[in-house]
């Protein structure tokens, strides 16, 4: 079986045979899935990424696996401007050389895909195309500026006034790839997905597409059987992925500490990603220089430390350290950072929005509590420092859930699987 793969990212496999390093921390997931389905050798697999910083072409061949890098540029943001340059020519060519069984794309949000889709079904692939989804950002649009004040979300820096991208920006721009995100579903004949949630947002949206349930597998460095231990963990430490933008919810996080800081004085939030707070309004983000605000409102700036961007083997790090995991967002499917903390046994607790509540199961595995309720937050954090011996029996009930979400083995097989009946153009699963 041949399959083709359009992916946002390259993987580590790529980056070995260009002799290139991977600048980012994204997309390690896609690593190990393809990895797993390599290991069938009745699988070839012909990877194709967007690549920013070229204009041209690149490939290679080893053993089952092939890569396409195309060069596209990132501020190509309409069909317009797509049909205008080779992209159209280079997919068109890639689909004559390869003749793929099946072309799956993971990832909706991007413009690339719809366009990719669209020379797709012209050249006769319609019922082979089968698309994955990761988040929604037509949906994500909705909860964007949750919990922040309007007067926030018309705030703009000097940068972003010259830049175009401020919050209200960012904002719309998500709407912009909302419109391509929901073309390029209603394209694919055939939609995979893994939670109750992008379920529900795909019959409303592909309302004819097929759908079909695949669990996602996590980076590798999280399936070495490291677990999380009480006793070696940094007591009263917080740990959060990221936190760049709204839809993360640091400042609801703020929020709840304030609601700790004096029950627990040596609280300590690490949070995965760049310093955002420490810009101004001329080079600053508006987002920013509010969490700035809001930790010198509740006098937090010494609680609150960024760690910079993690590699997987870091975060893992940062994870086992820490007393318990937050996954604060406004909106989420199951975030990969979730998972990881459960696969680890860490202690988590976890905003009930989108997809999550099928990952984690309130009160036995974790807690979950309404994004917009930072005193049941605390609460729960609260519980989570204290009550000892509940932690680890939730902990542990969590890394069972997790080990059984992210089997890579049986992840690998039912991919496999869901592909066979997209070529058989298999019934609604």
């Amino acid at each position: 079986m041949k399959l083709l793969w359009m992916c946002n990212v390259p993987t580590k496999r790529i980056e070995l045979m260009k002799n290139t390093q991977q600048s980012t921390c994204v997309g390690g997931w896609l690593e190990g899935l393809s990895e797993s389905l390599l290991a069938d050798k009745d699988i070839e697999l012909c990877y194709c990424y967007p690549e920013y910083k070229s204009q041209k072409l690149g490939h290679g061949k080893k053993d089952n696996f092939k890569y396409y890098a195309i060069p596209i540029s990132y501020y190509q943001a309409t069909v317009a401007m797509q049909e205008q340059c080779e992209c159209g020519k280079i997919y068109r060519k890639i689909l004559t050389n390869e003749k793929p069984d099946v072309i799956h794309f993971f990832g909706t949000e991007f413009l690339y895909t719809s366009y990719f889709i669209k020379i797709a079904l012209e050249e006769g692939y319609k019922d082979r195309i089968v698309t994955s989804i990761q988040g929604l950002v037509s949906v994500y649009y909705d909860h964007y500026s949750a919990g922040l004040p309007d007067y926030i979300m018309r705030r703009k820096t000097l940068s972003e006034i010259k830049g175009k991208c401020s919050l209200i920006d960012n904002k719309k721009n998500y709407l912009h790839r909302g419109k391509y995100e929901q073309d390029a579903l209603v394209a694919s004949s055939n939609i995979i997905g893994r939670t109750t949630w992008d379920k529900a947002c795909a019959h409303f949206i592909a309302p004819e597409s097929r759908y079909y349930f695949c669990n996602e597998n996590l980076r590798s460095v999280f399936y070495d059987g490291s677990q999380w231990e009480y006793e070696k963990c940094n007591k009263y430490q917080i740990a959060i992925s990221q936190a760049g933008y709204p839809i993360k919810g640091l400042h609801k996080v703020i929020e709840a500490v304030a609601l700790l800081c004096n029950e627990f004085p040596d609280i300590k939030v690490k949070v995965g990603g760049e310093n955002i707070f420490g810009g101004n309004w001329i080079k600053g983000n508006s987002y920013g220089i509010y969490i700035r605000q809001l930790l010198k409102k509740y006098n937090l700036q010494d609680q609150f430390e960024f760690e910079g961007f993690l590699s997987a083997e870091k975060m893992k790090r940062l994870l086992l350290e820490s007393n318990v995991f937050v996954c604060p967002s406004s909106i989420e499917n199951s975030p990969n950072s979730l998972g990881e903390a459960m696969l680890l046994g860490v202690p988590c607790v976890a905003s009930d929005v989108g997809g999550i509540a099928d990952m984690l199961t309130h009160n036995d595995e974790g807690f979950l509590y309404p994004f917009d309720d930072s005193y049941k937050m605390a609460f729960y954090i609260r519980k989570t420092f204290l009550e000892i011996e509940d932690t680890k029996r939730r902990a542990e009930c969590g890394r069972k859930h997790a080990v059984i979400t992210h089997d890579r083995k049986k992840n690998a097989e039912t991919l496999i699987e869901i592909y066979h009946k997209i070529c058989m153009n298999g019934s609604i699963c």
